[in-house]
């Protein structure tokens, strides 16, 4: 599972502490947070020690500024606030002045204890929260805001989780290295990005290799290569069935993807978007498919047909799903022909093995759509994947804006069987997705992913890095 490190600042103030009837509430409330806090999957706290401010929270100037320090040696990747009483915002000043202003931020005020039999209040945290606020707004500050609740309440954990999500993607997203292996198909003007606002914007950057330079990769591995022997072996103990075989077809296809784990860690990328058609097919006779199937299911993050804001929408859906389970990549391919608000989420045969469902088979068969351009194209490897909550999503890119749909649906059993690698979802509302997608300027190519918070996650994703979100019904 990948983690997160996100800084946790208990607000106090000295003078709203409790009441002689109540005692002191700050500490007690700081250890019933950070009790939450250590069960949130992939989420690890940076938090001042007992020993760093006096019990473990901020409540003067000297306290911000040593939380600031701690913050910024341990490389936090986003922060959490929260009032365990009045809170004090002037406390907050170093910190907030030290953290960069794209930092995403979590707010959260705790309730307050109880009143004495003669009227004393013991901490005022709902009046509290709204100077927090302001300090954070004051000072341009994106950040998302947990309704007052004790930290045992569903909705603390549930907004917490969404977070830690979301700053993970962002951490991940953020200065990406994207492999472009060749240049998209020529009839796929759709797949148009600008470099530059990917470098401006995301402090990304894009590694473009030609495919001439990477056949000449391809090219020095023979045969008899170990590292070629393991991987073929492995396609052929990982396949339910295999037919159609052409000669060499199997070794071709460990020889690609080792020619793409090698250029990807000579040039430390972090995700791929690489060309599948149709050069491949008239060189080396096999597809890409299957390949991408391996990699994906290795955690390699890999897209199709050079698509490259499809490889990125992958990265942040992976990373919204702390890496526990491989997207896969899509077309919006077609309406189910009799019943409503389900529609085919399918690709030649490219999905993670992993996402077979329990009922289906992995066939490693040639690639039927390509067979259109070349007879000899083996490599795909076609299953129906499993049934169950998914999210699905794209980002787009128009005038300098970055837009990205997604949606919650569910992954049924239902035919009719169609080749390739494929799931009928269910939604809601096919109408007000189908509406949303095109003002989106959504493309043909889309992104799928067997878990639901990831959409949650995903909208949070987007306010912090200036993503404009729009969910389907």
């Amino acid at each position: 599972m990948q983690t997160v490190k996100i800084g946790f600042v208990p607000s106090t103030w000295e003078s709203w502490d409790g009441s002689a009837y109540t005692g002191k509430l700050a500490a007690k409330m700081r250890a019933r947070c950070l009790e939450v806090m250590k069960k949130i999957p992939g989420l690890e706290i940076v938090v001042p020690s007992e020993e760093l401010t006096e019990f473990g929270c901020v409540g003067t100037i000297e306290e911000g500024i040593r939380t600031a320090e701690l913050f910024k040696k341990e490389d936090v990747k986003g922060v959490i606030i929260g009032n365990m009483n009045f809170g004090f915002e002037t406390a907050l000043g170093p910190i907030l002045s030290t953290i960069d202003r794209d930092m995403p931020i979590l707010h959260f005020a705790t309730k307050s204890g109880a009143y004495s039999p003669e009227g004393n209040r013991a901490t005022d945290t709902w009046c509290g929260q709204f100077m927090t606020c302001s300090a954070l707004k004051r000072r341009g500050f994106k950040f998302e805001h947990v309704i007052t609740c004790d930290p045992e309440d569903e909705i603390f954990a549930e907004k917490v989780g969404i977070f830690t999500r979301a700053c993970n993607a962002i951490a991940r997203f953020k200065g990406a290295r994207i492999l472009q292996i060749g240049t998209r198909p020529t009839a796929f003007e759709s797949e148009f990005f600008s470099e530059e606002n990917l470098m401006r914007q995301f402090r990304q950057v894009l590694v473009p290799v030609d495919l001439a330079t990477a056949y000449e990769t391809m090219d020095s591995l023979t045969a008899d290569d170990p590292r070629v022997i393991e991987i073929a072996k492995e396609i052929r103990g990982g396949a339910d069935v295999i037919i159609e075989e052409t000669p060499n077809s199997i070794i071709n296809q460990a020889r690609f993807e080792l020619t793409l784990k090698l250029l990807k860690e000579k040039f430390h990328c972090d995700v791929i978007a690489s060309s599948c058609w149709e050069s491949l097919q008239h060189k080396y006779s096999i597809a890409a498919c299957s390949t991408f199937s391996r990699l994906n299911n290795q955690g390699i993050i890999t897209a199709c047909e050079v698509d490259v804001l499809g490889a990125l929408t992958m990265l942040v859906m992976n990373a919204c799903a702390l890496g526990e389970i491989p997207s896969d990549f899509i077309d919006w391919t077609d309406l189910h022909p009799t019943m409503d608000n389900v529609w085919l989420a399918w690709h030649c045969g490219n999905a993670a093995c992993q996402l077979c469902a329990a009922n289906s088979r992995t066939t490693l068969r040639m690639n039927e759509r390509l067979g259109l351009w070349s007879p000899t194209c083996y490599g795909a490897l076609e299953f129906r994947m499993k049934d169950g909550p998914v999210t699905c999503a794209r980002m787009v890119e128009y005038n300098g804006q970055y837009n990205m749909f997604f949606g919650n649906g569910e992954a049924i059993d239902v035919g009719p069987m169609t080749r390739g690698s494929y799931a009928w979802i269910k939604v809601n509302d096919i109408r007000d997705w189908e509406t949303k997608m095109i003002e989106t300027g959504v493309v043909h190519h889309g992104v799928l992913i067997h878990d639901e918070k990831v959409a949650d996650a995903l909208e949070m994703f987007c306010k912090f890095m200036n993503v404009n979100g729009v969910k389907g019904a």
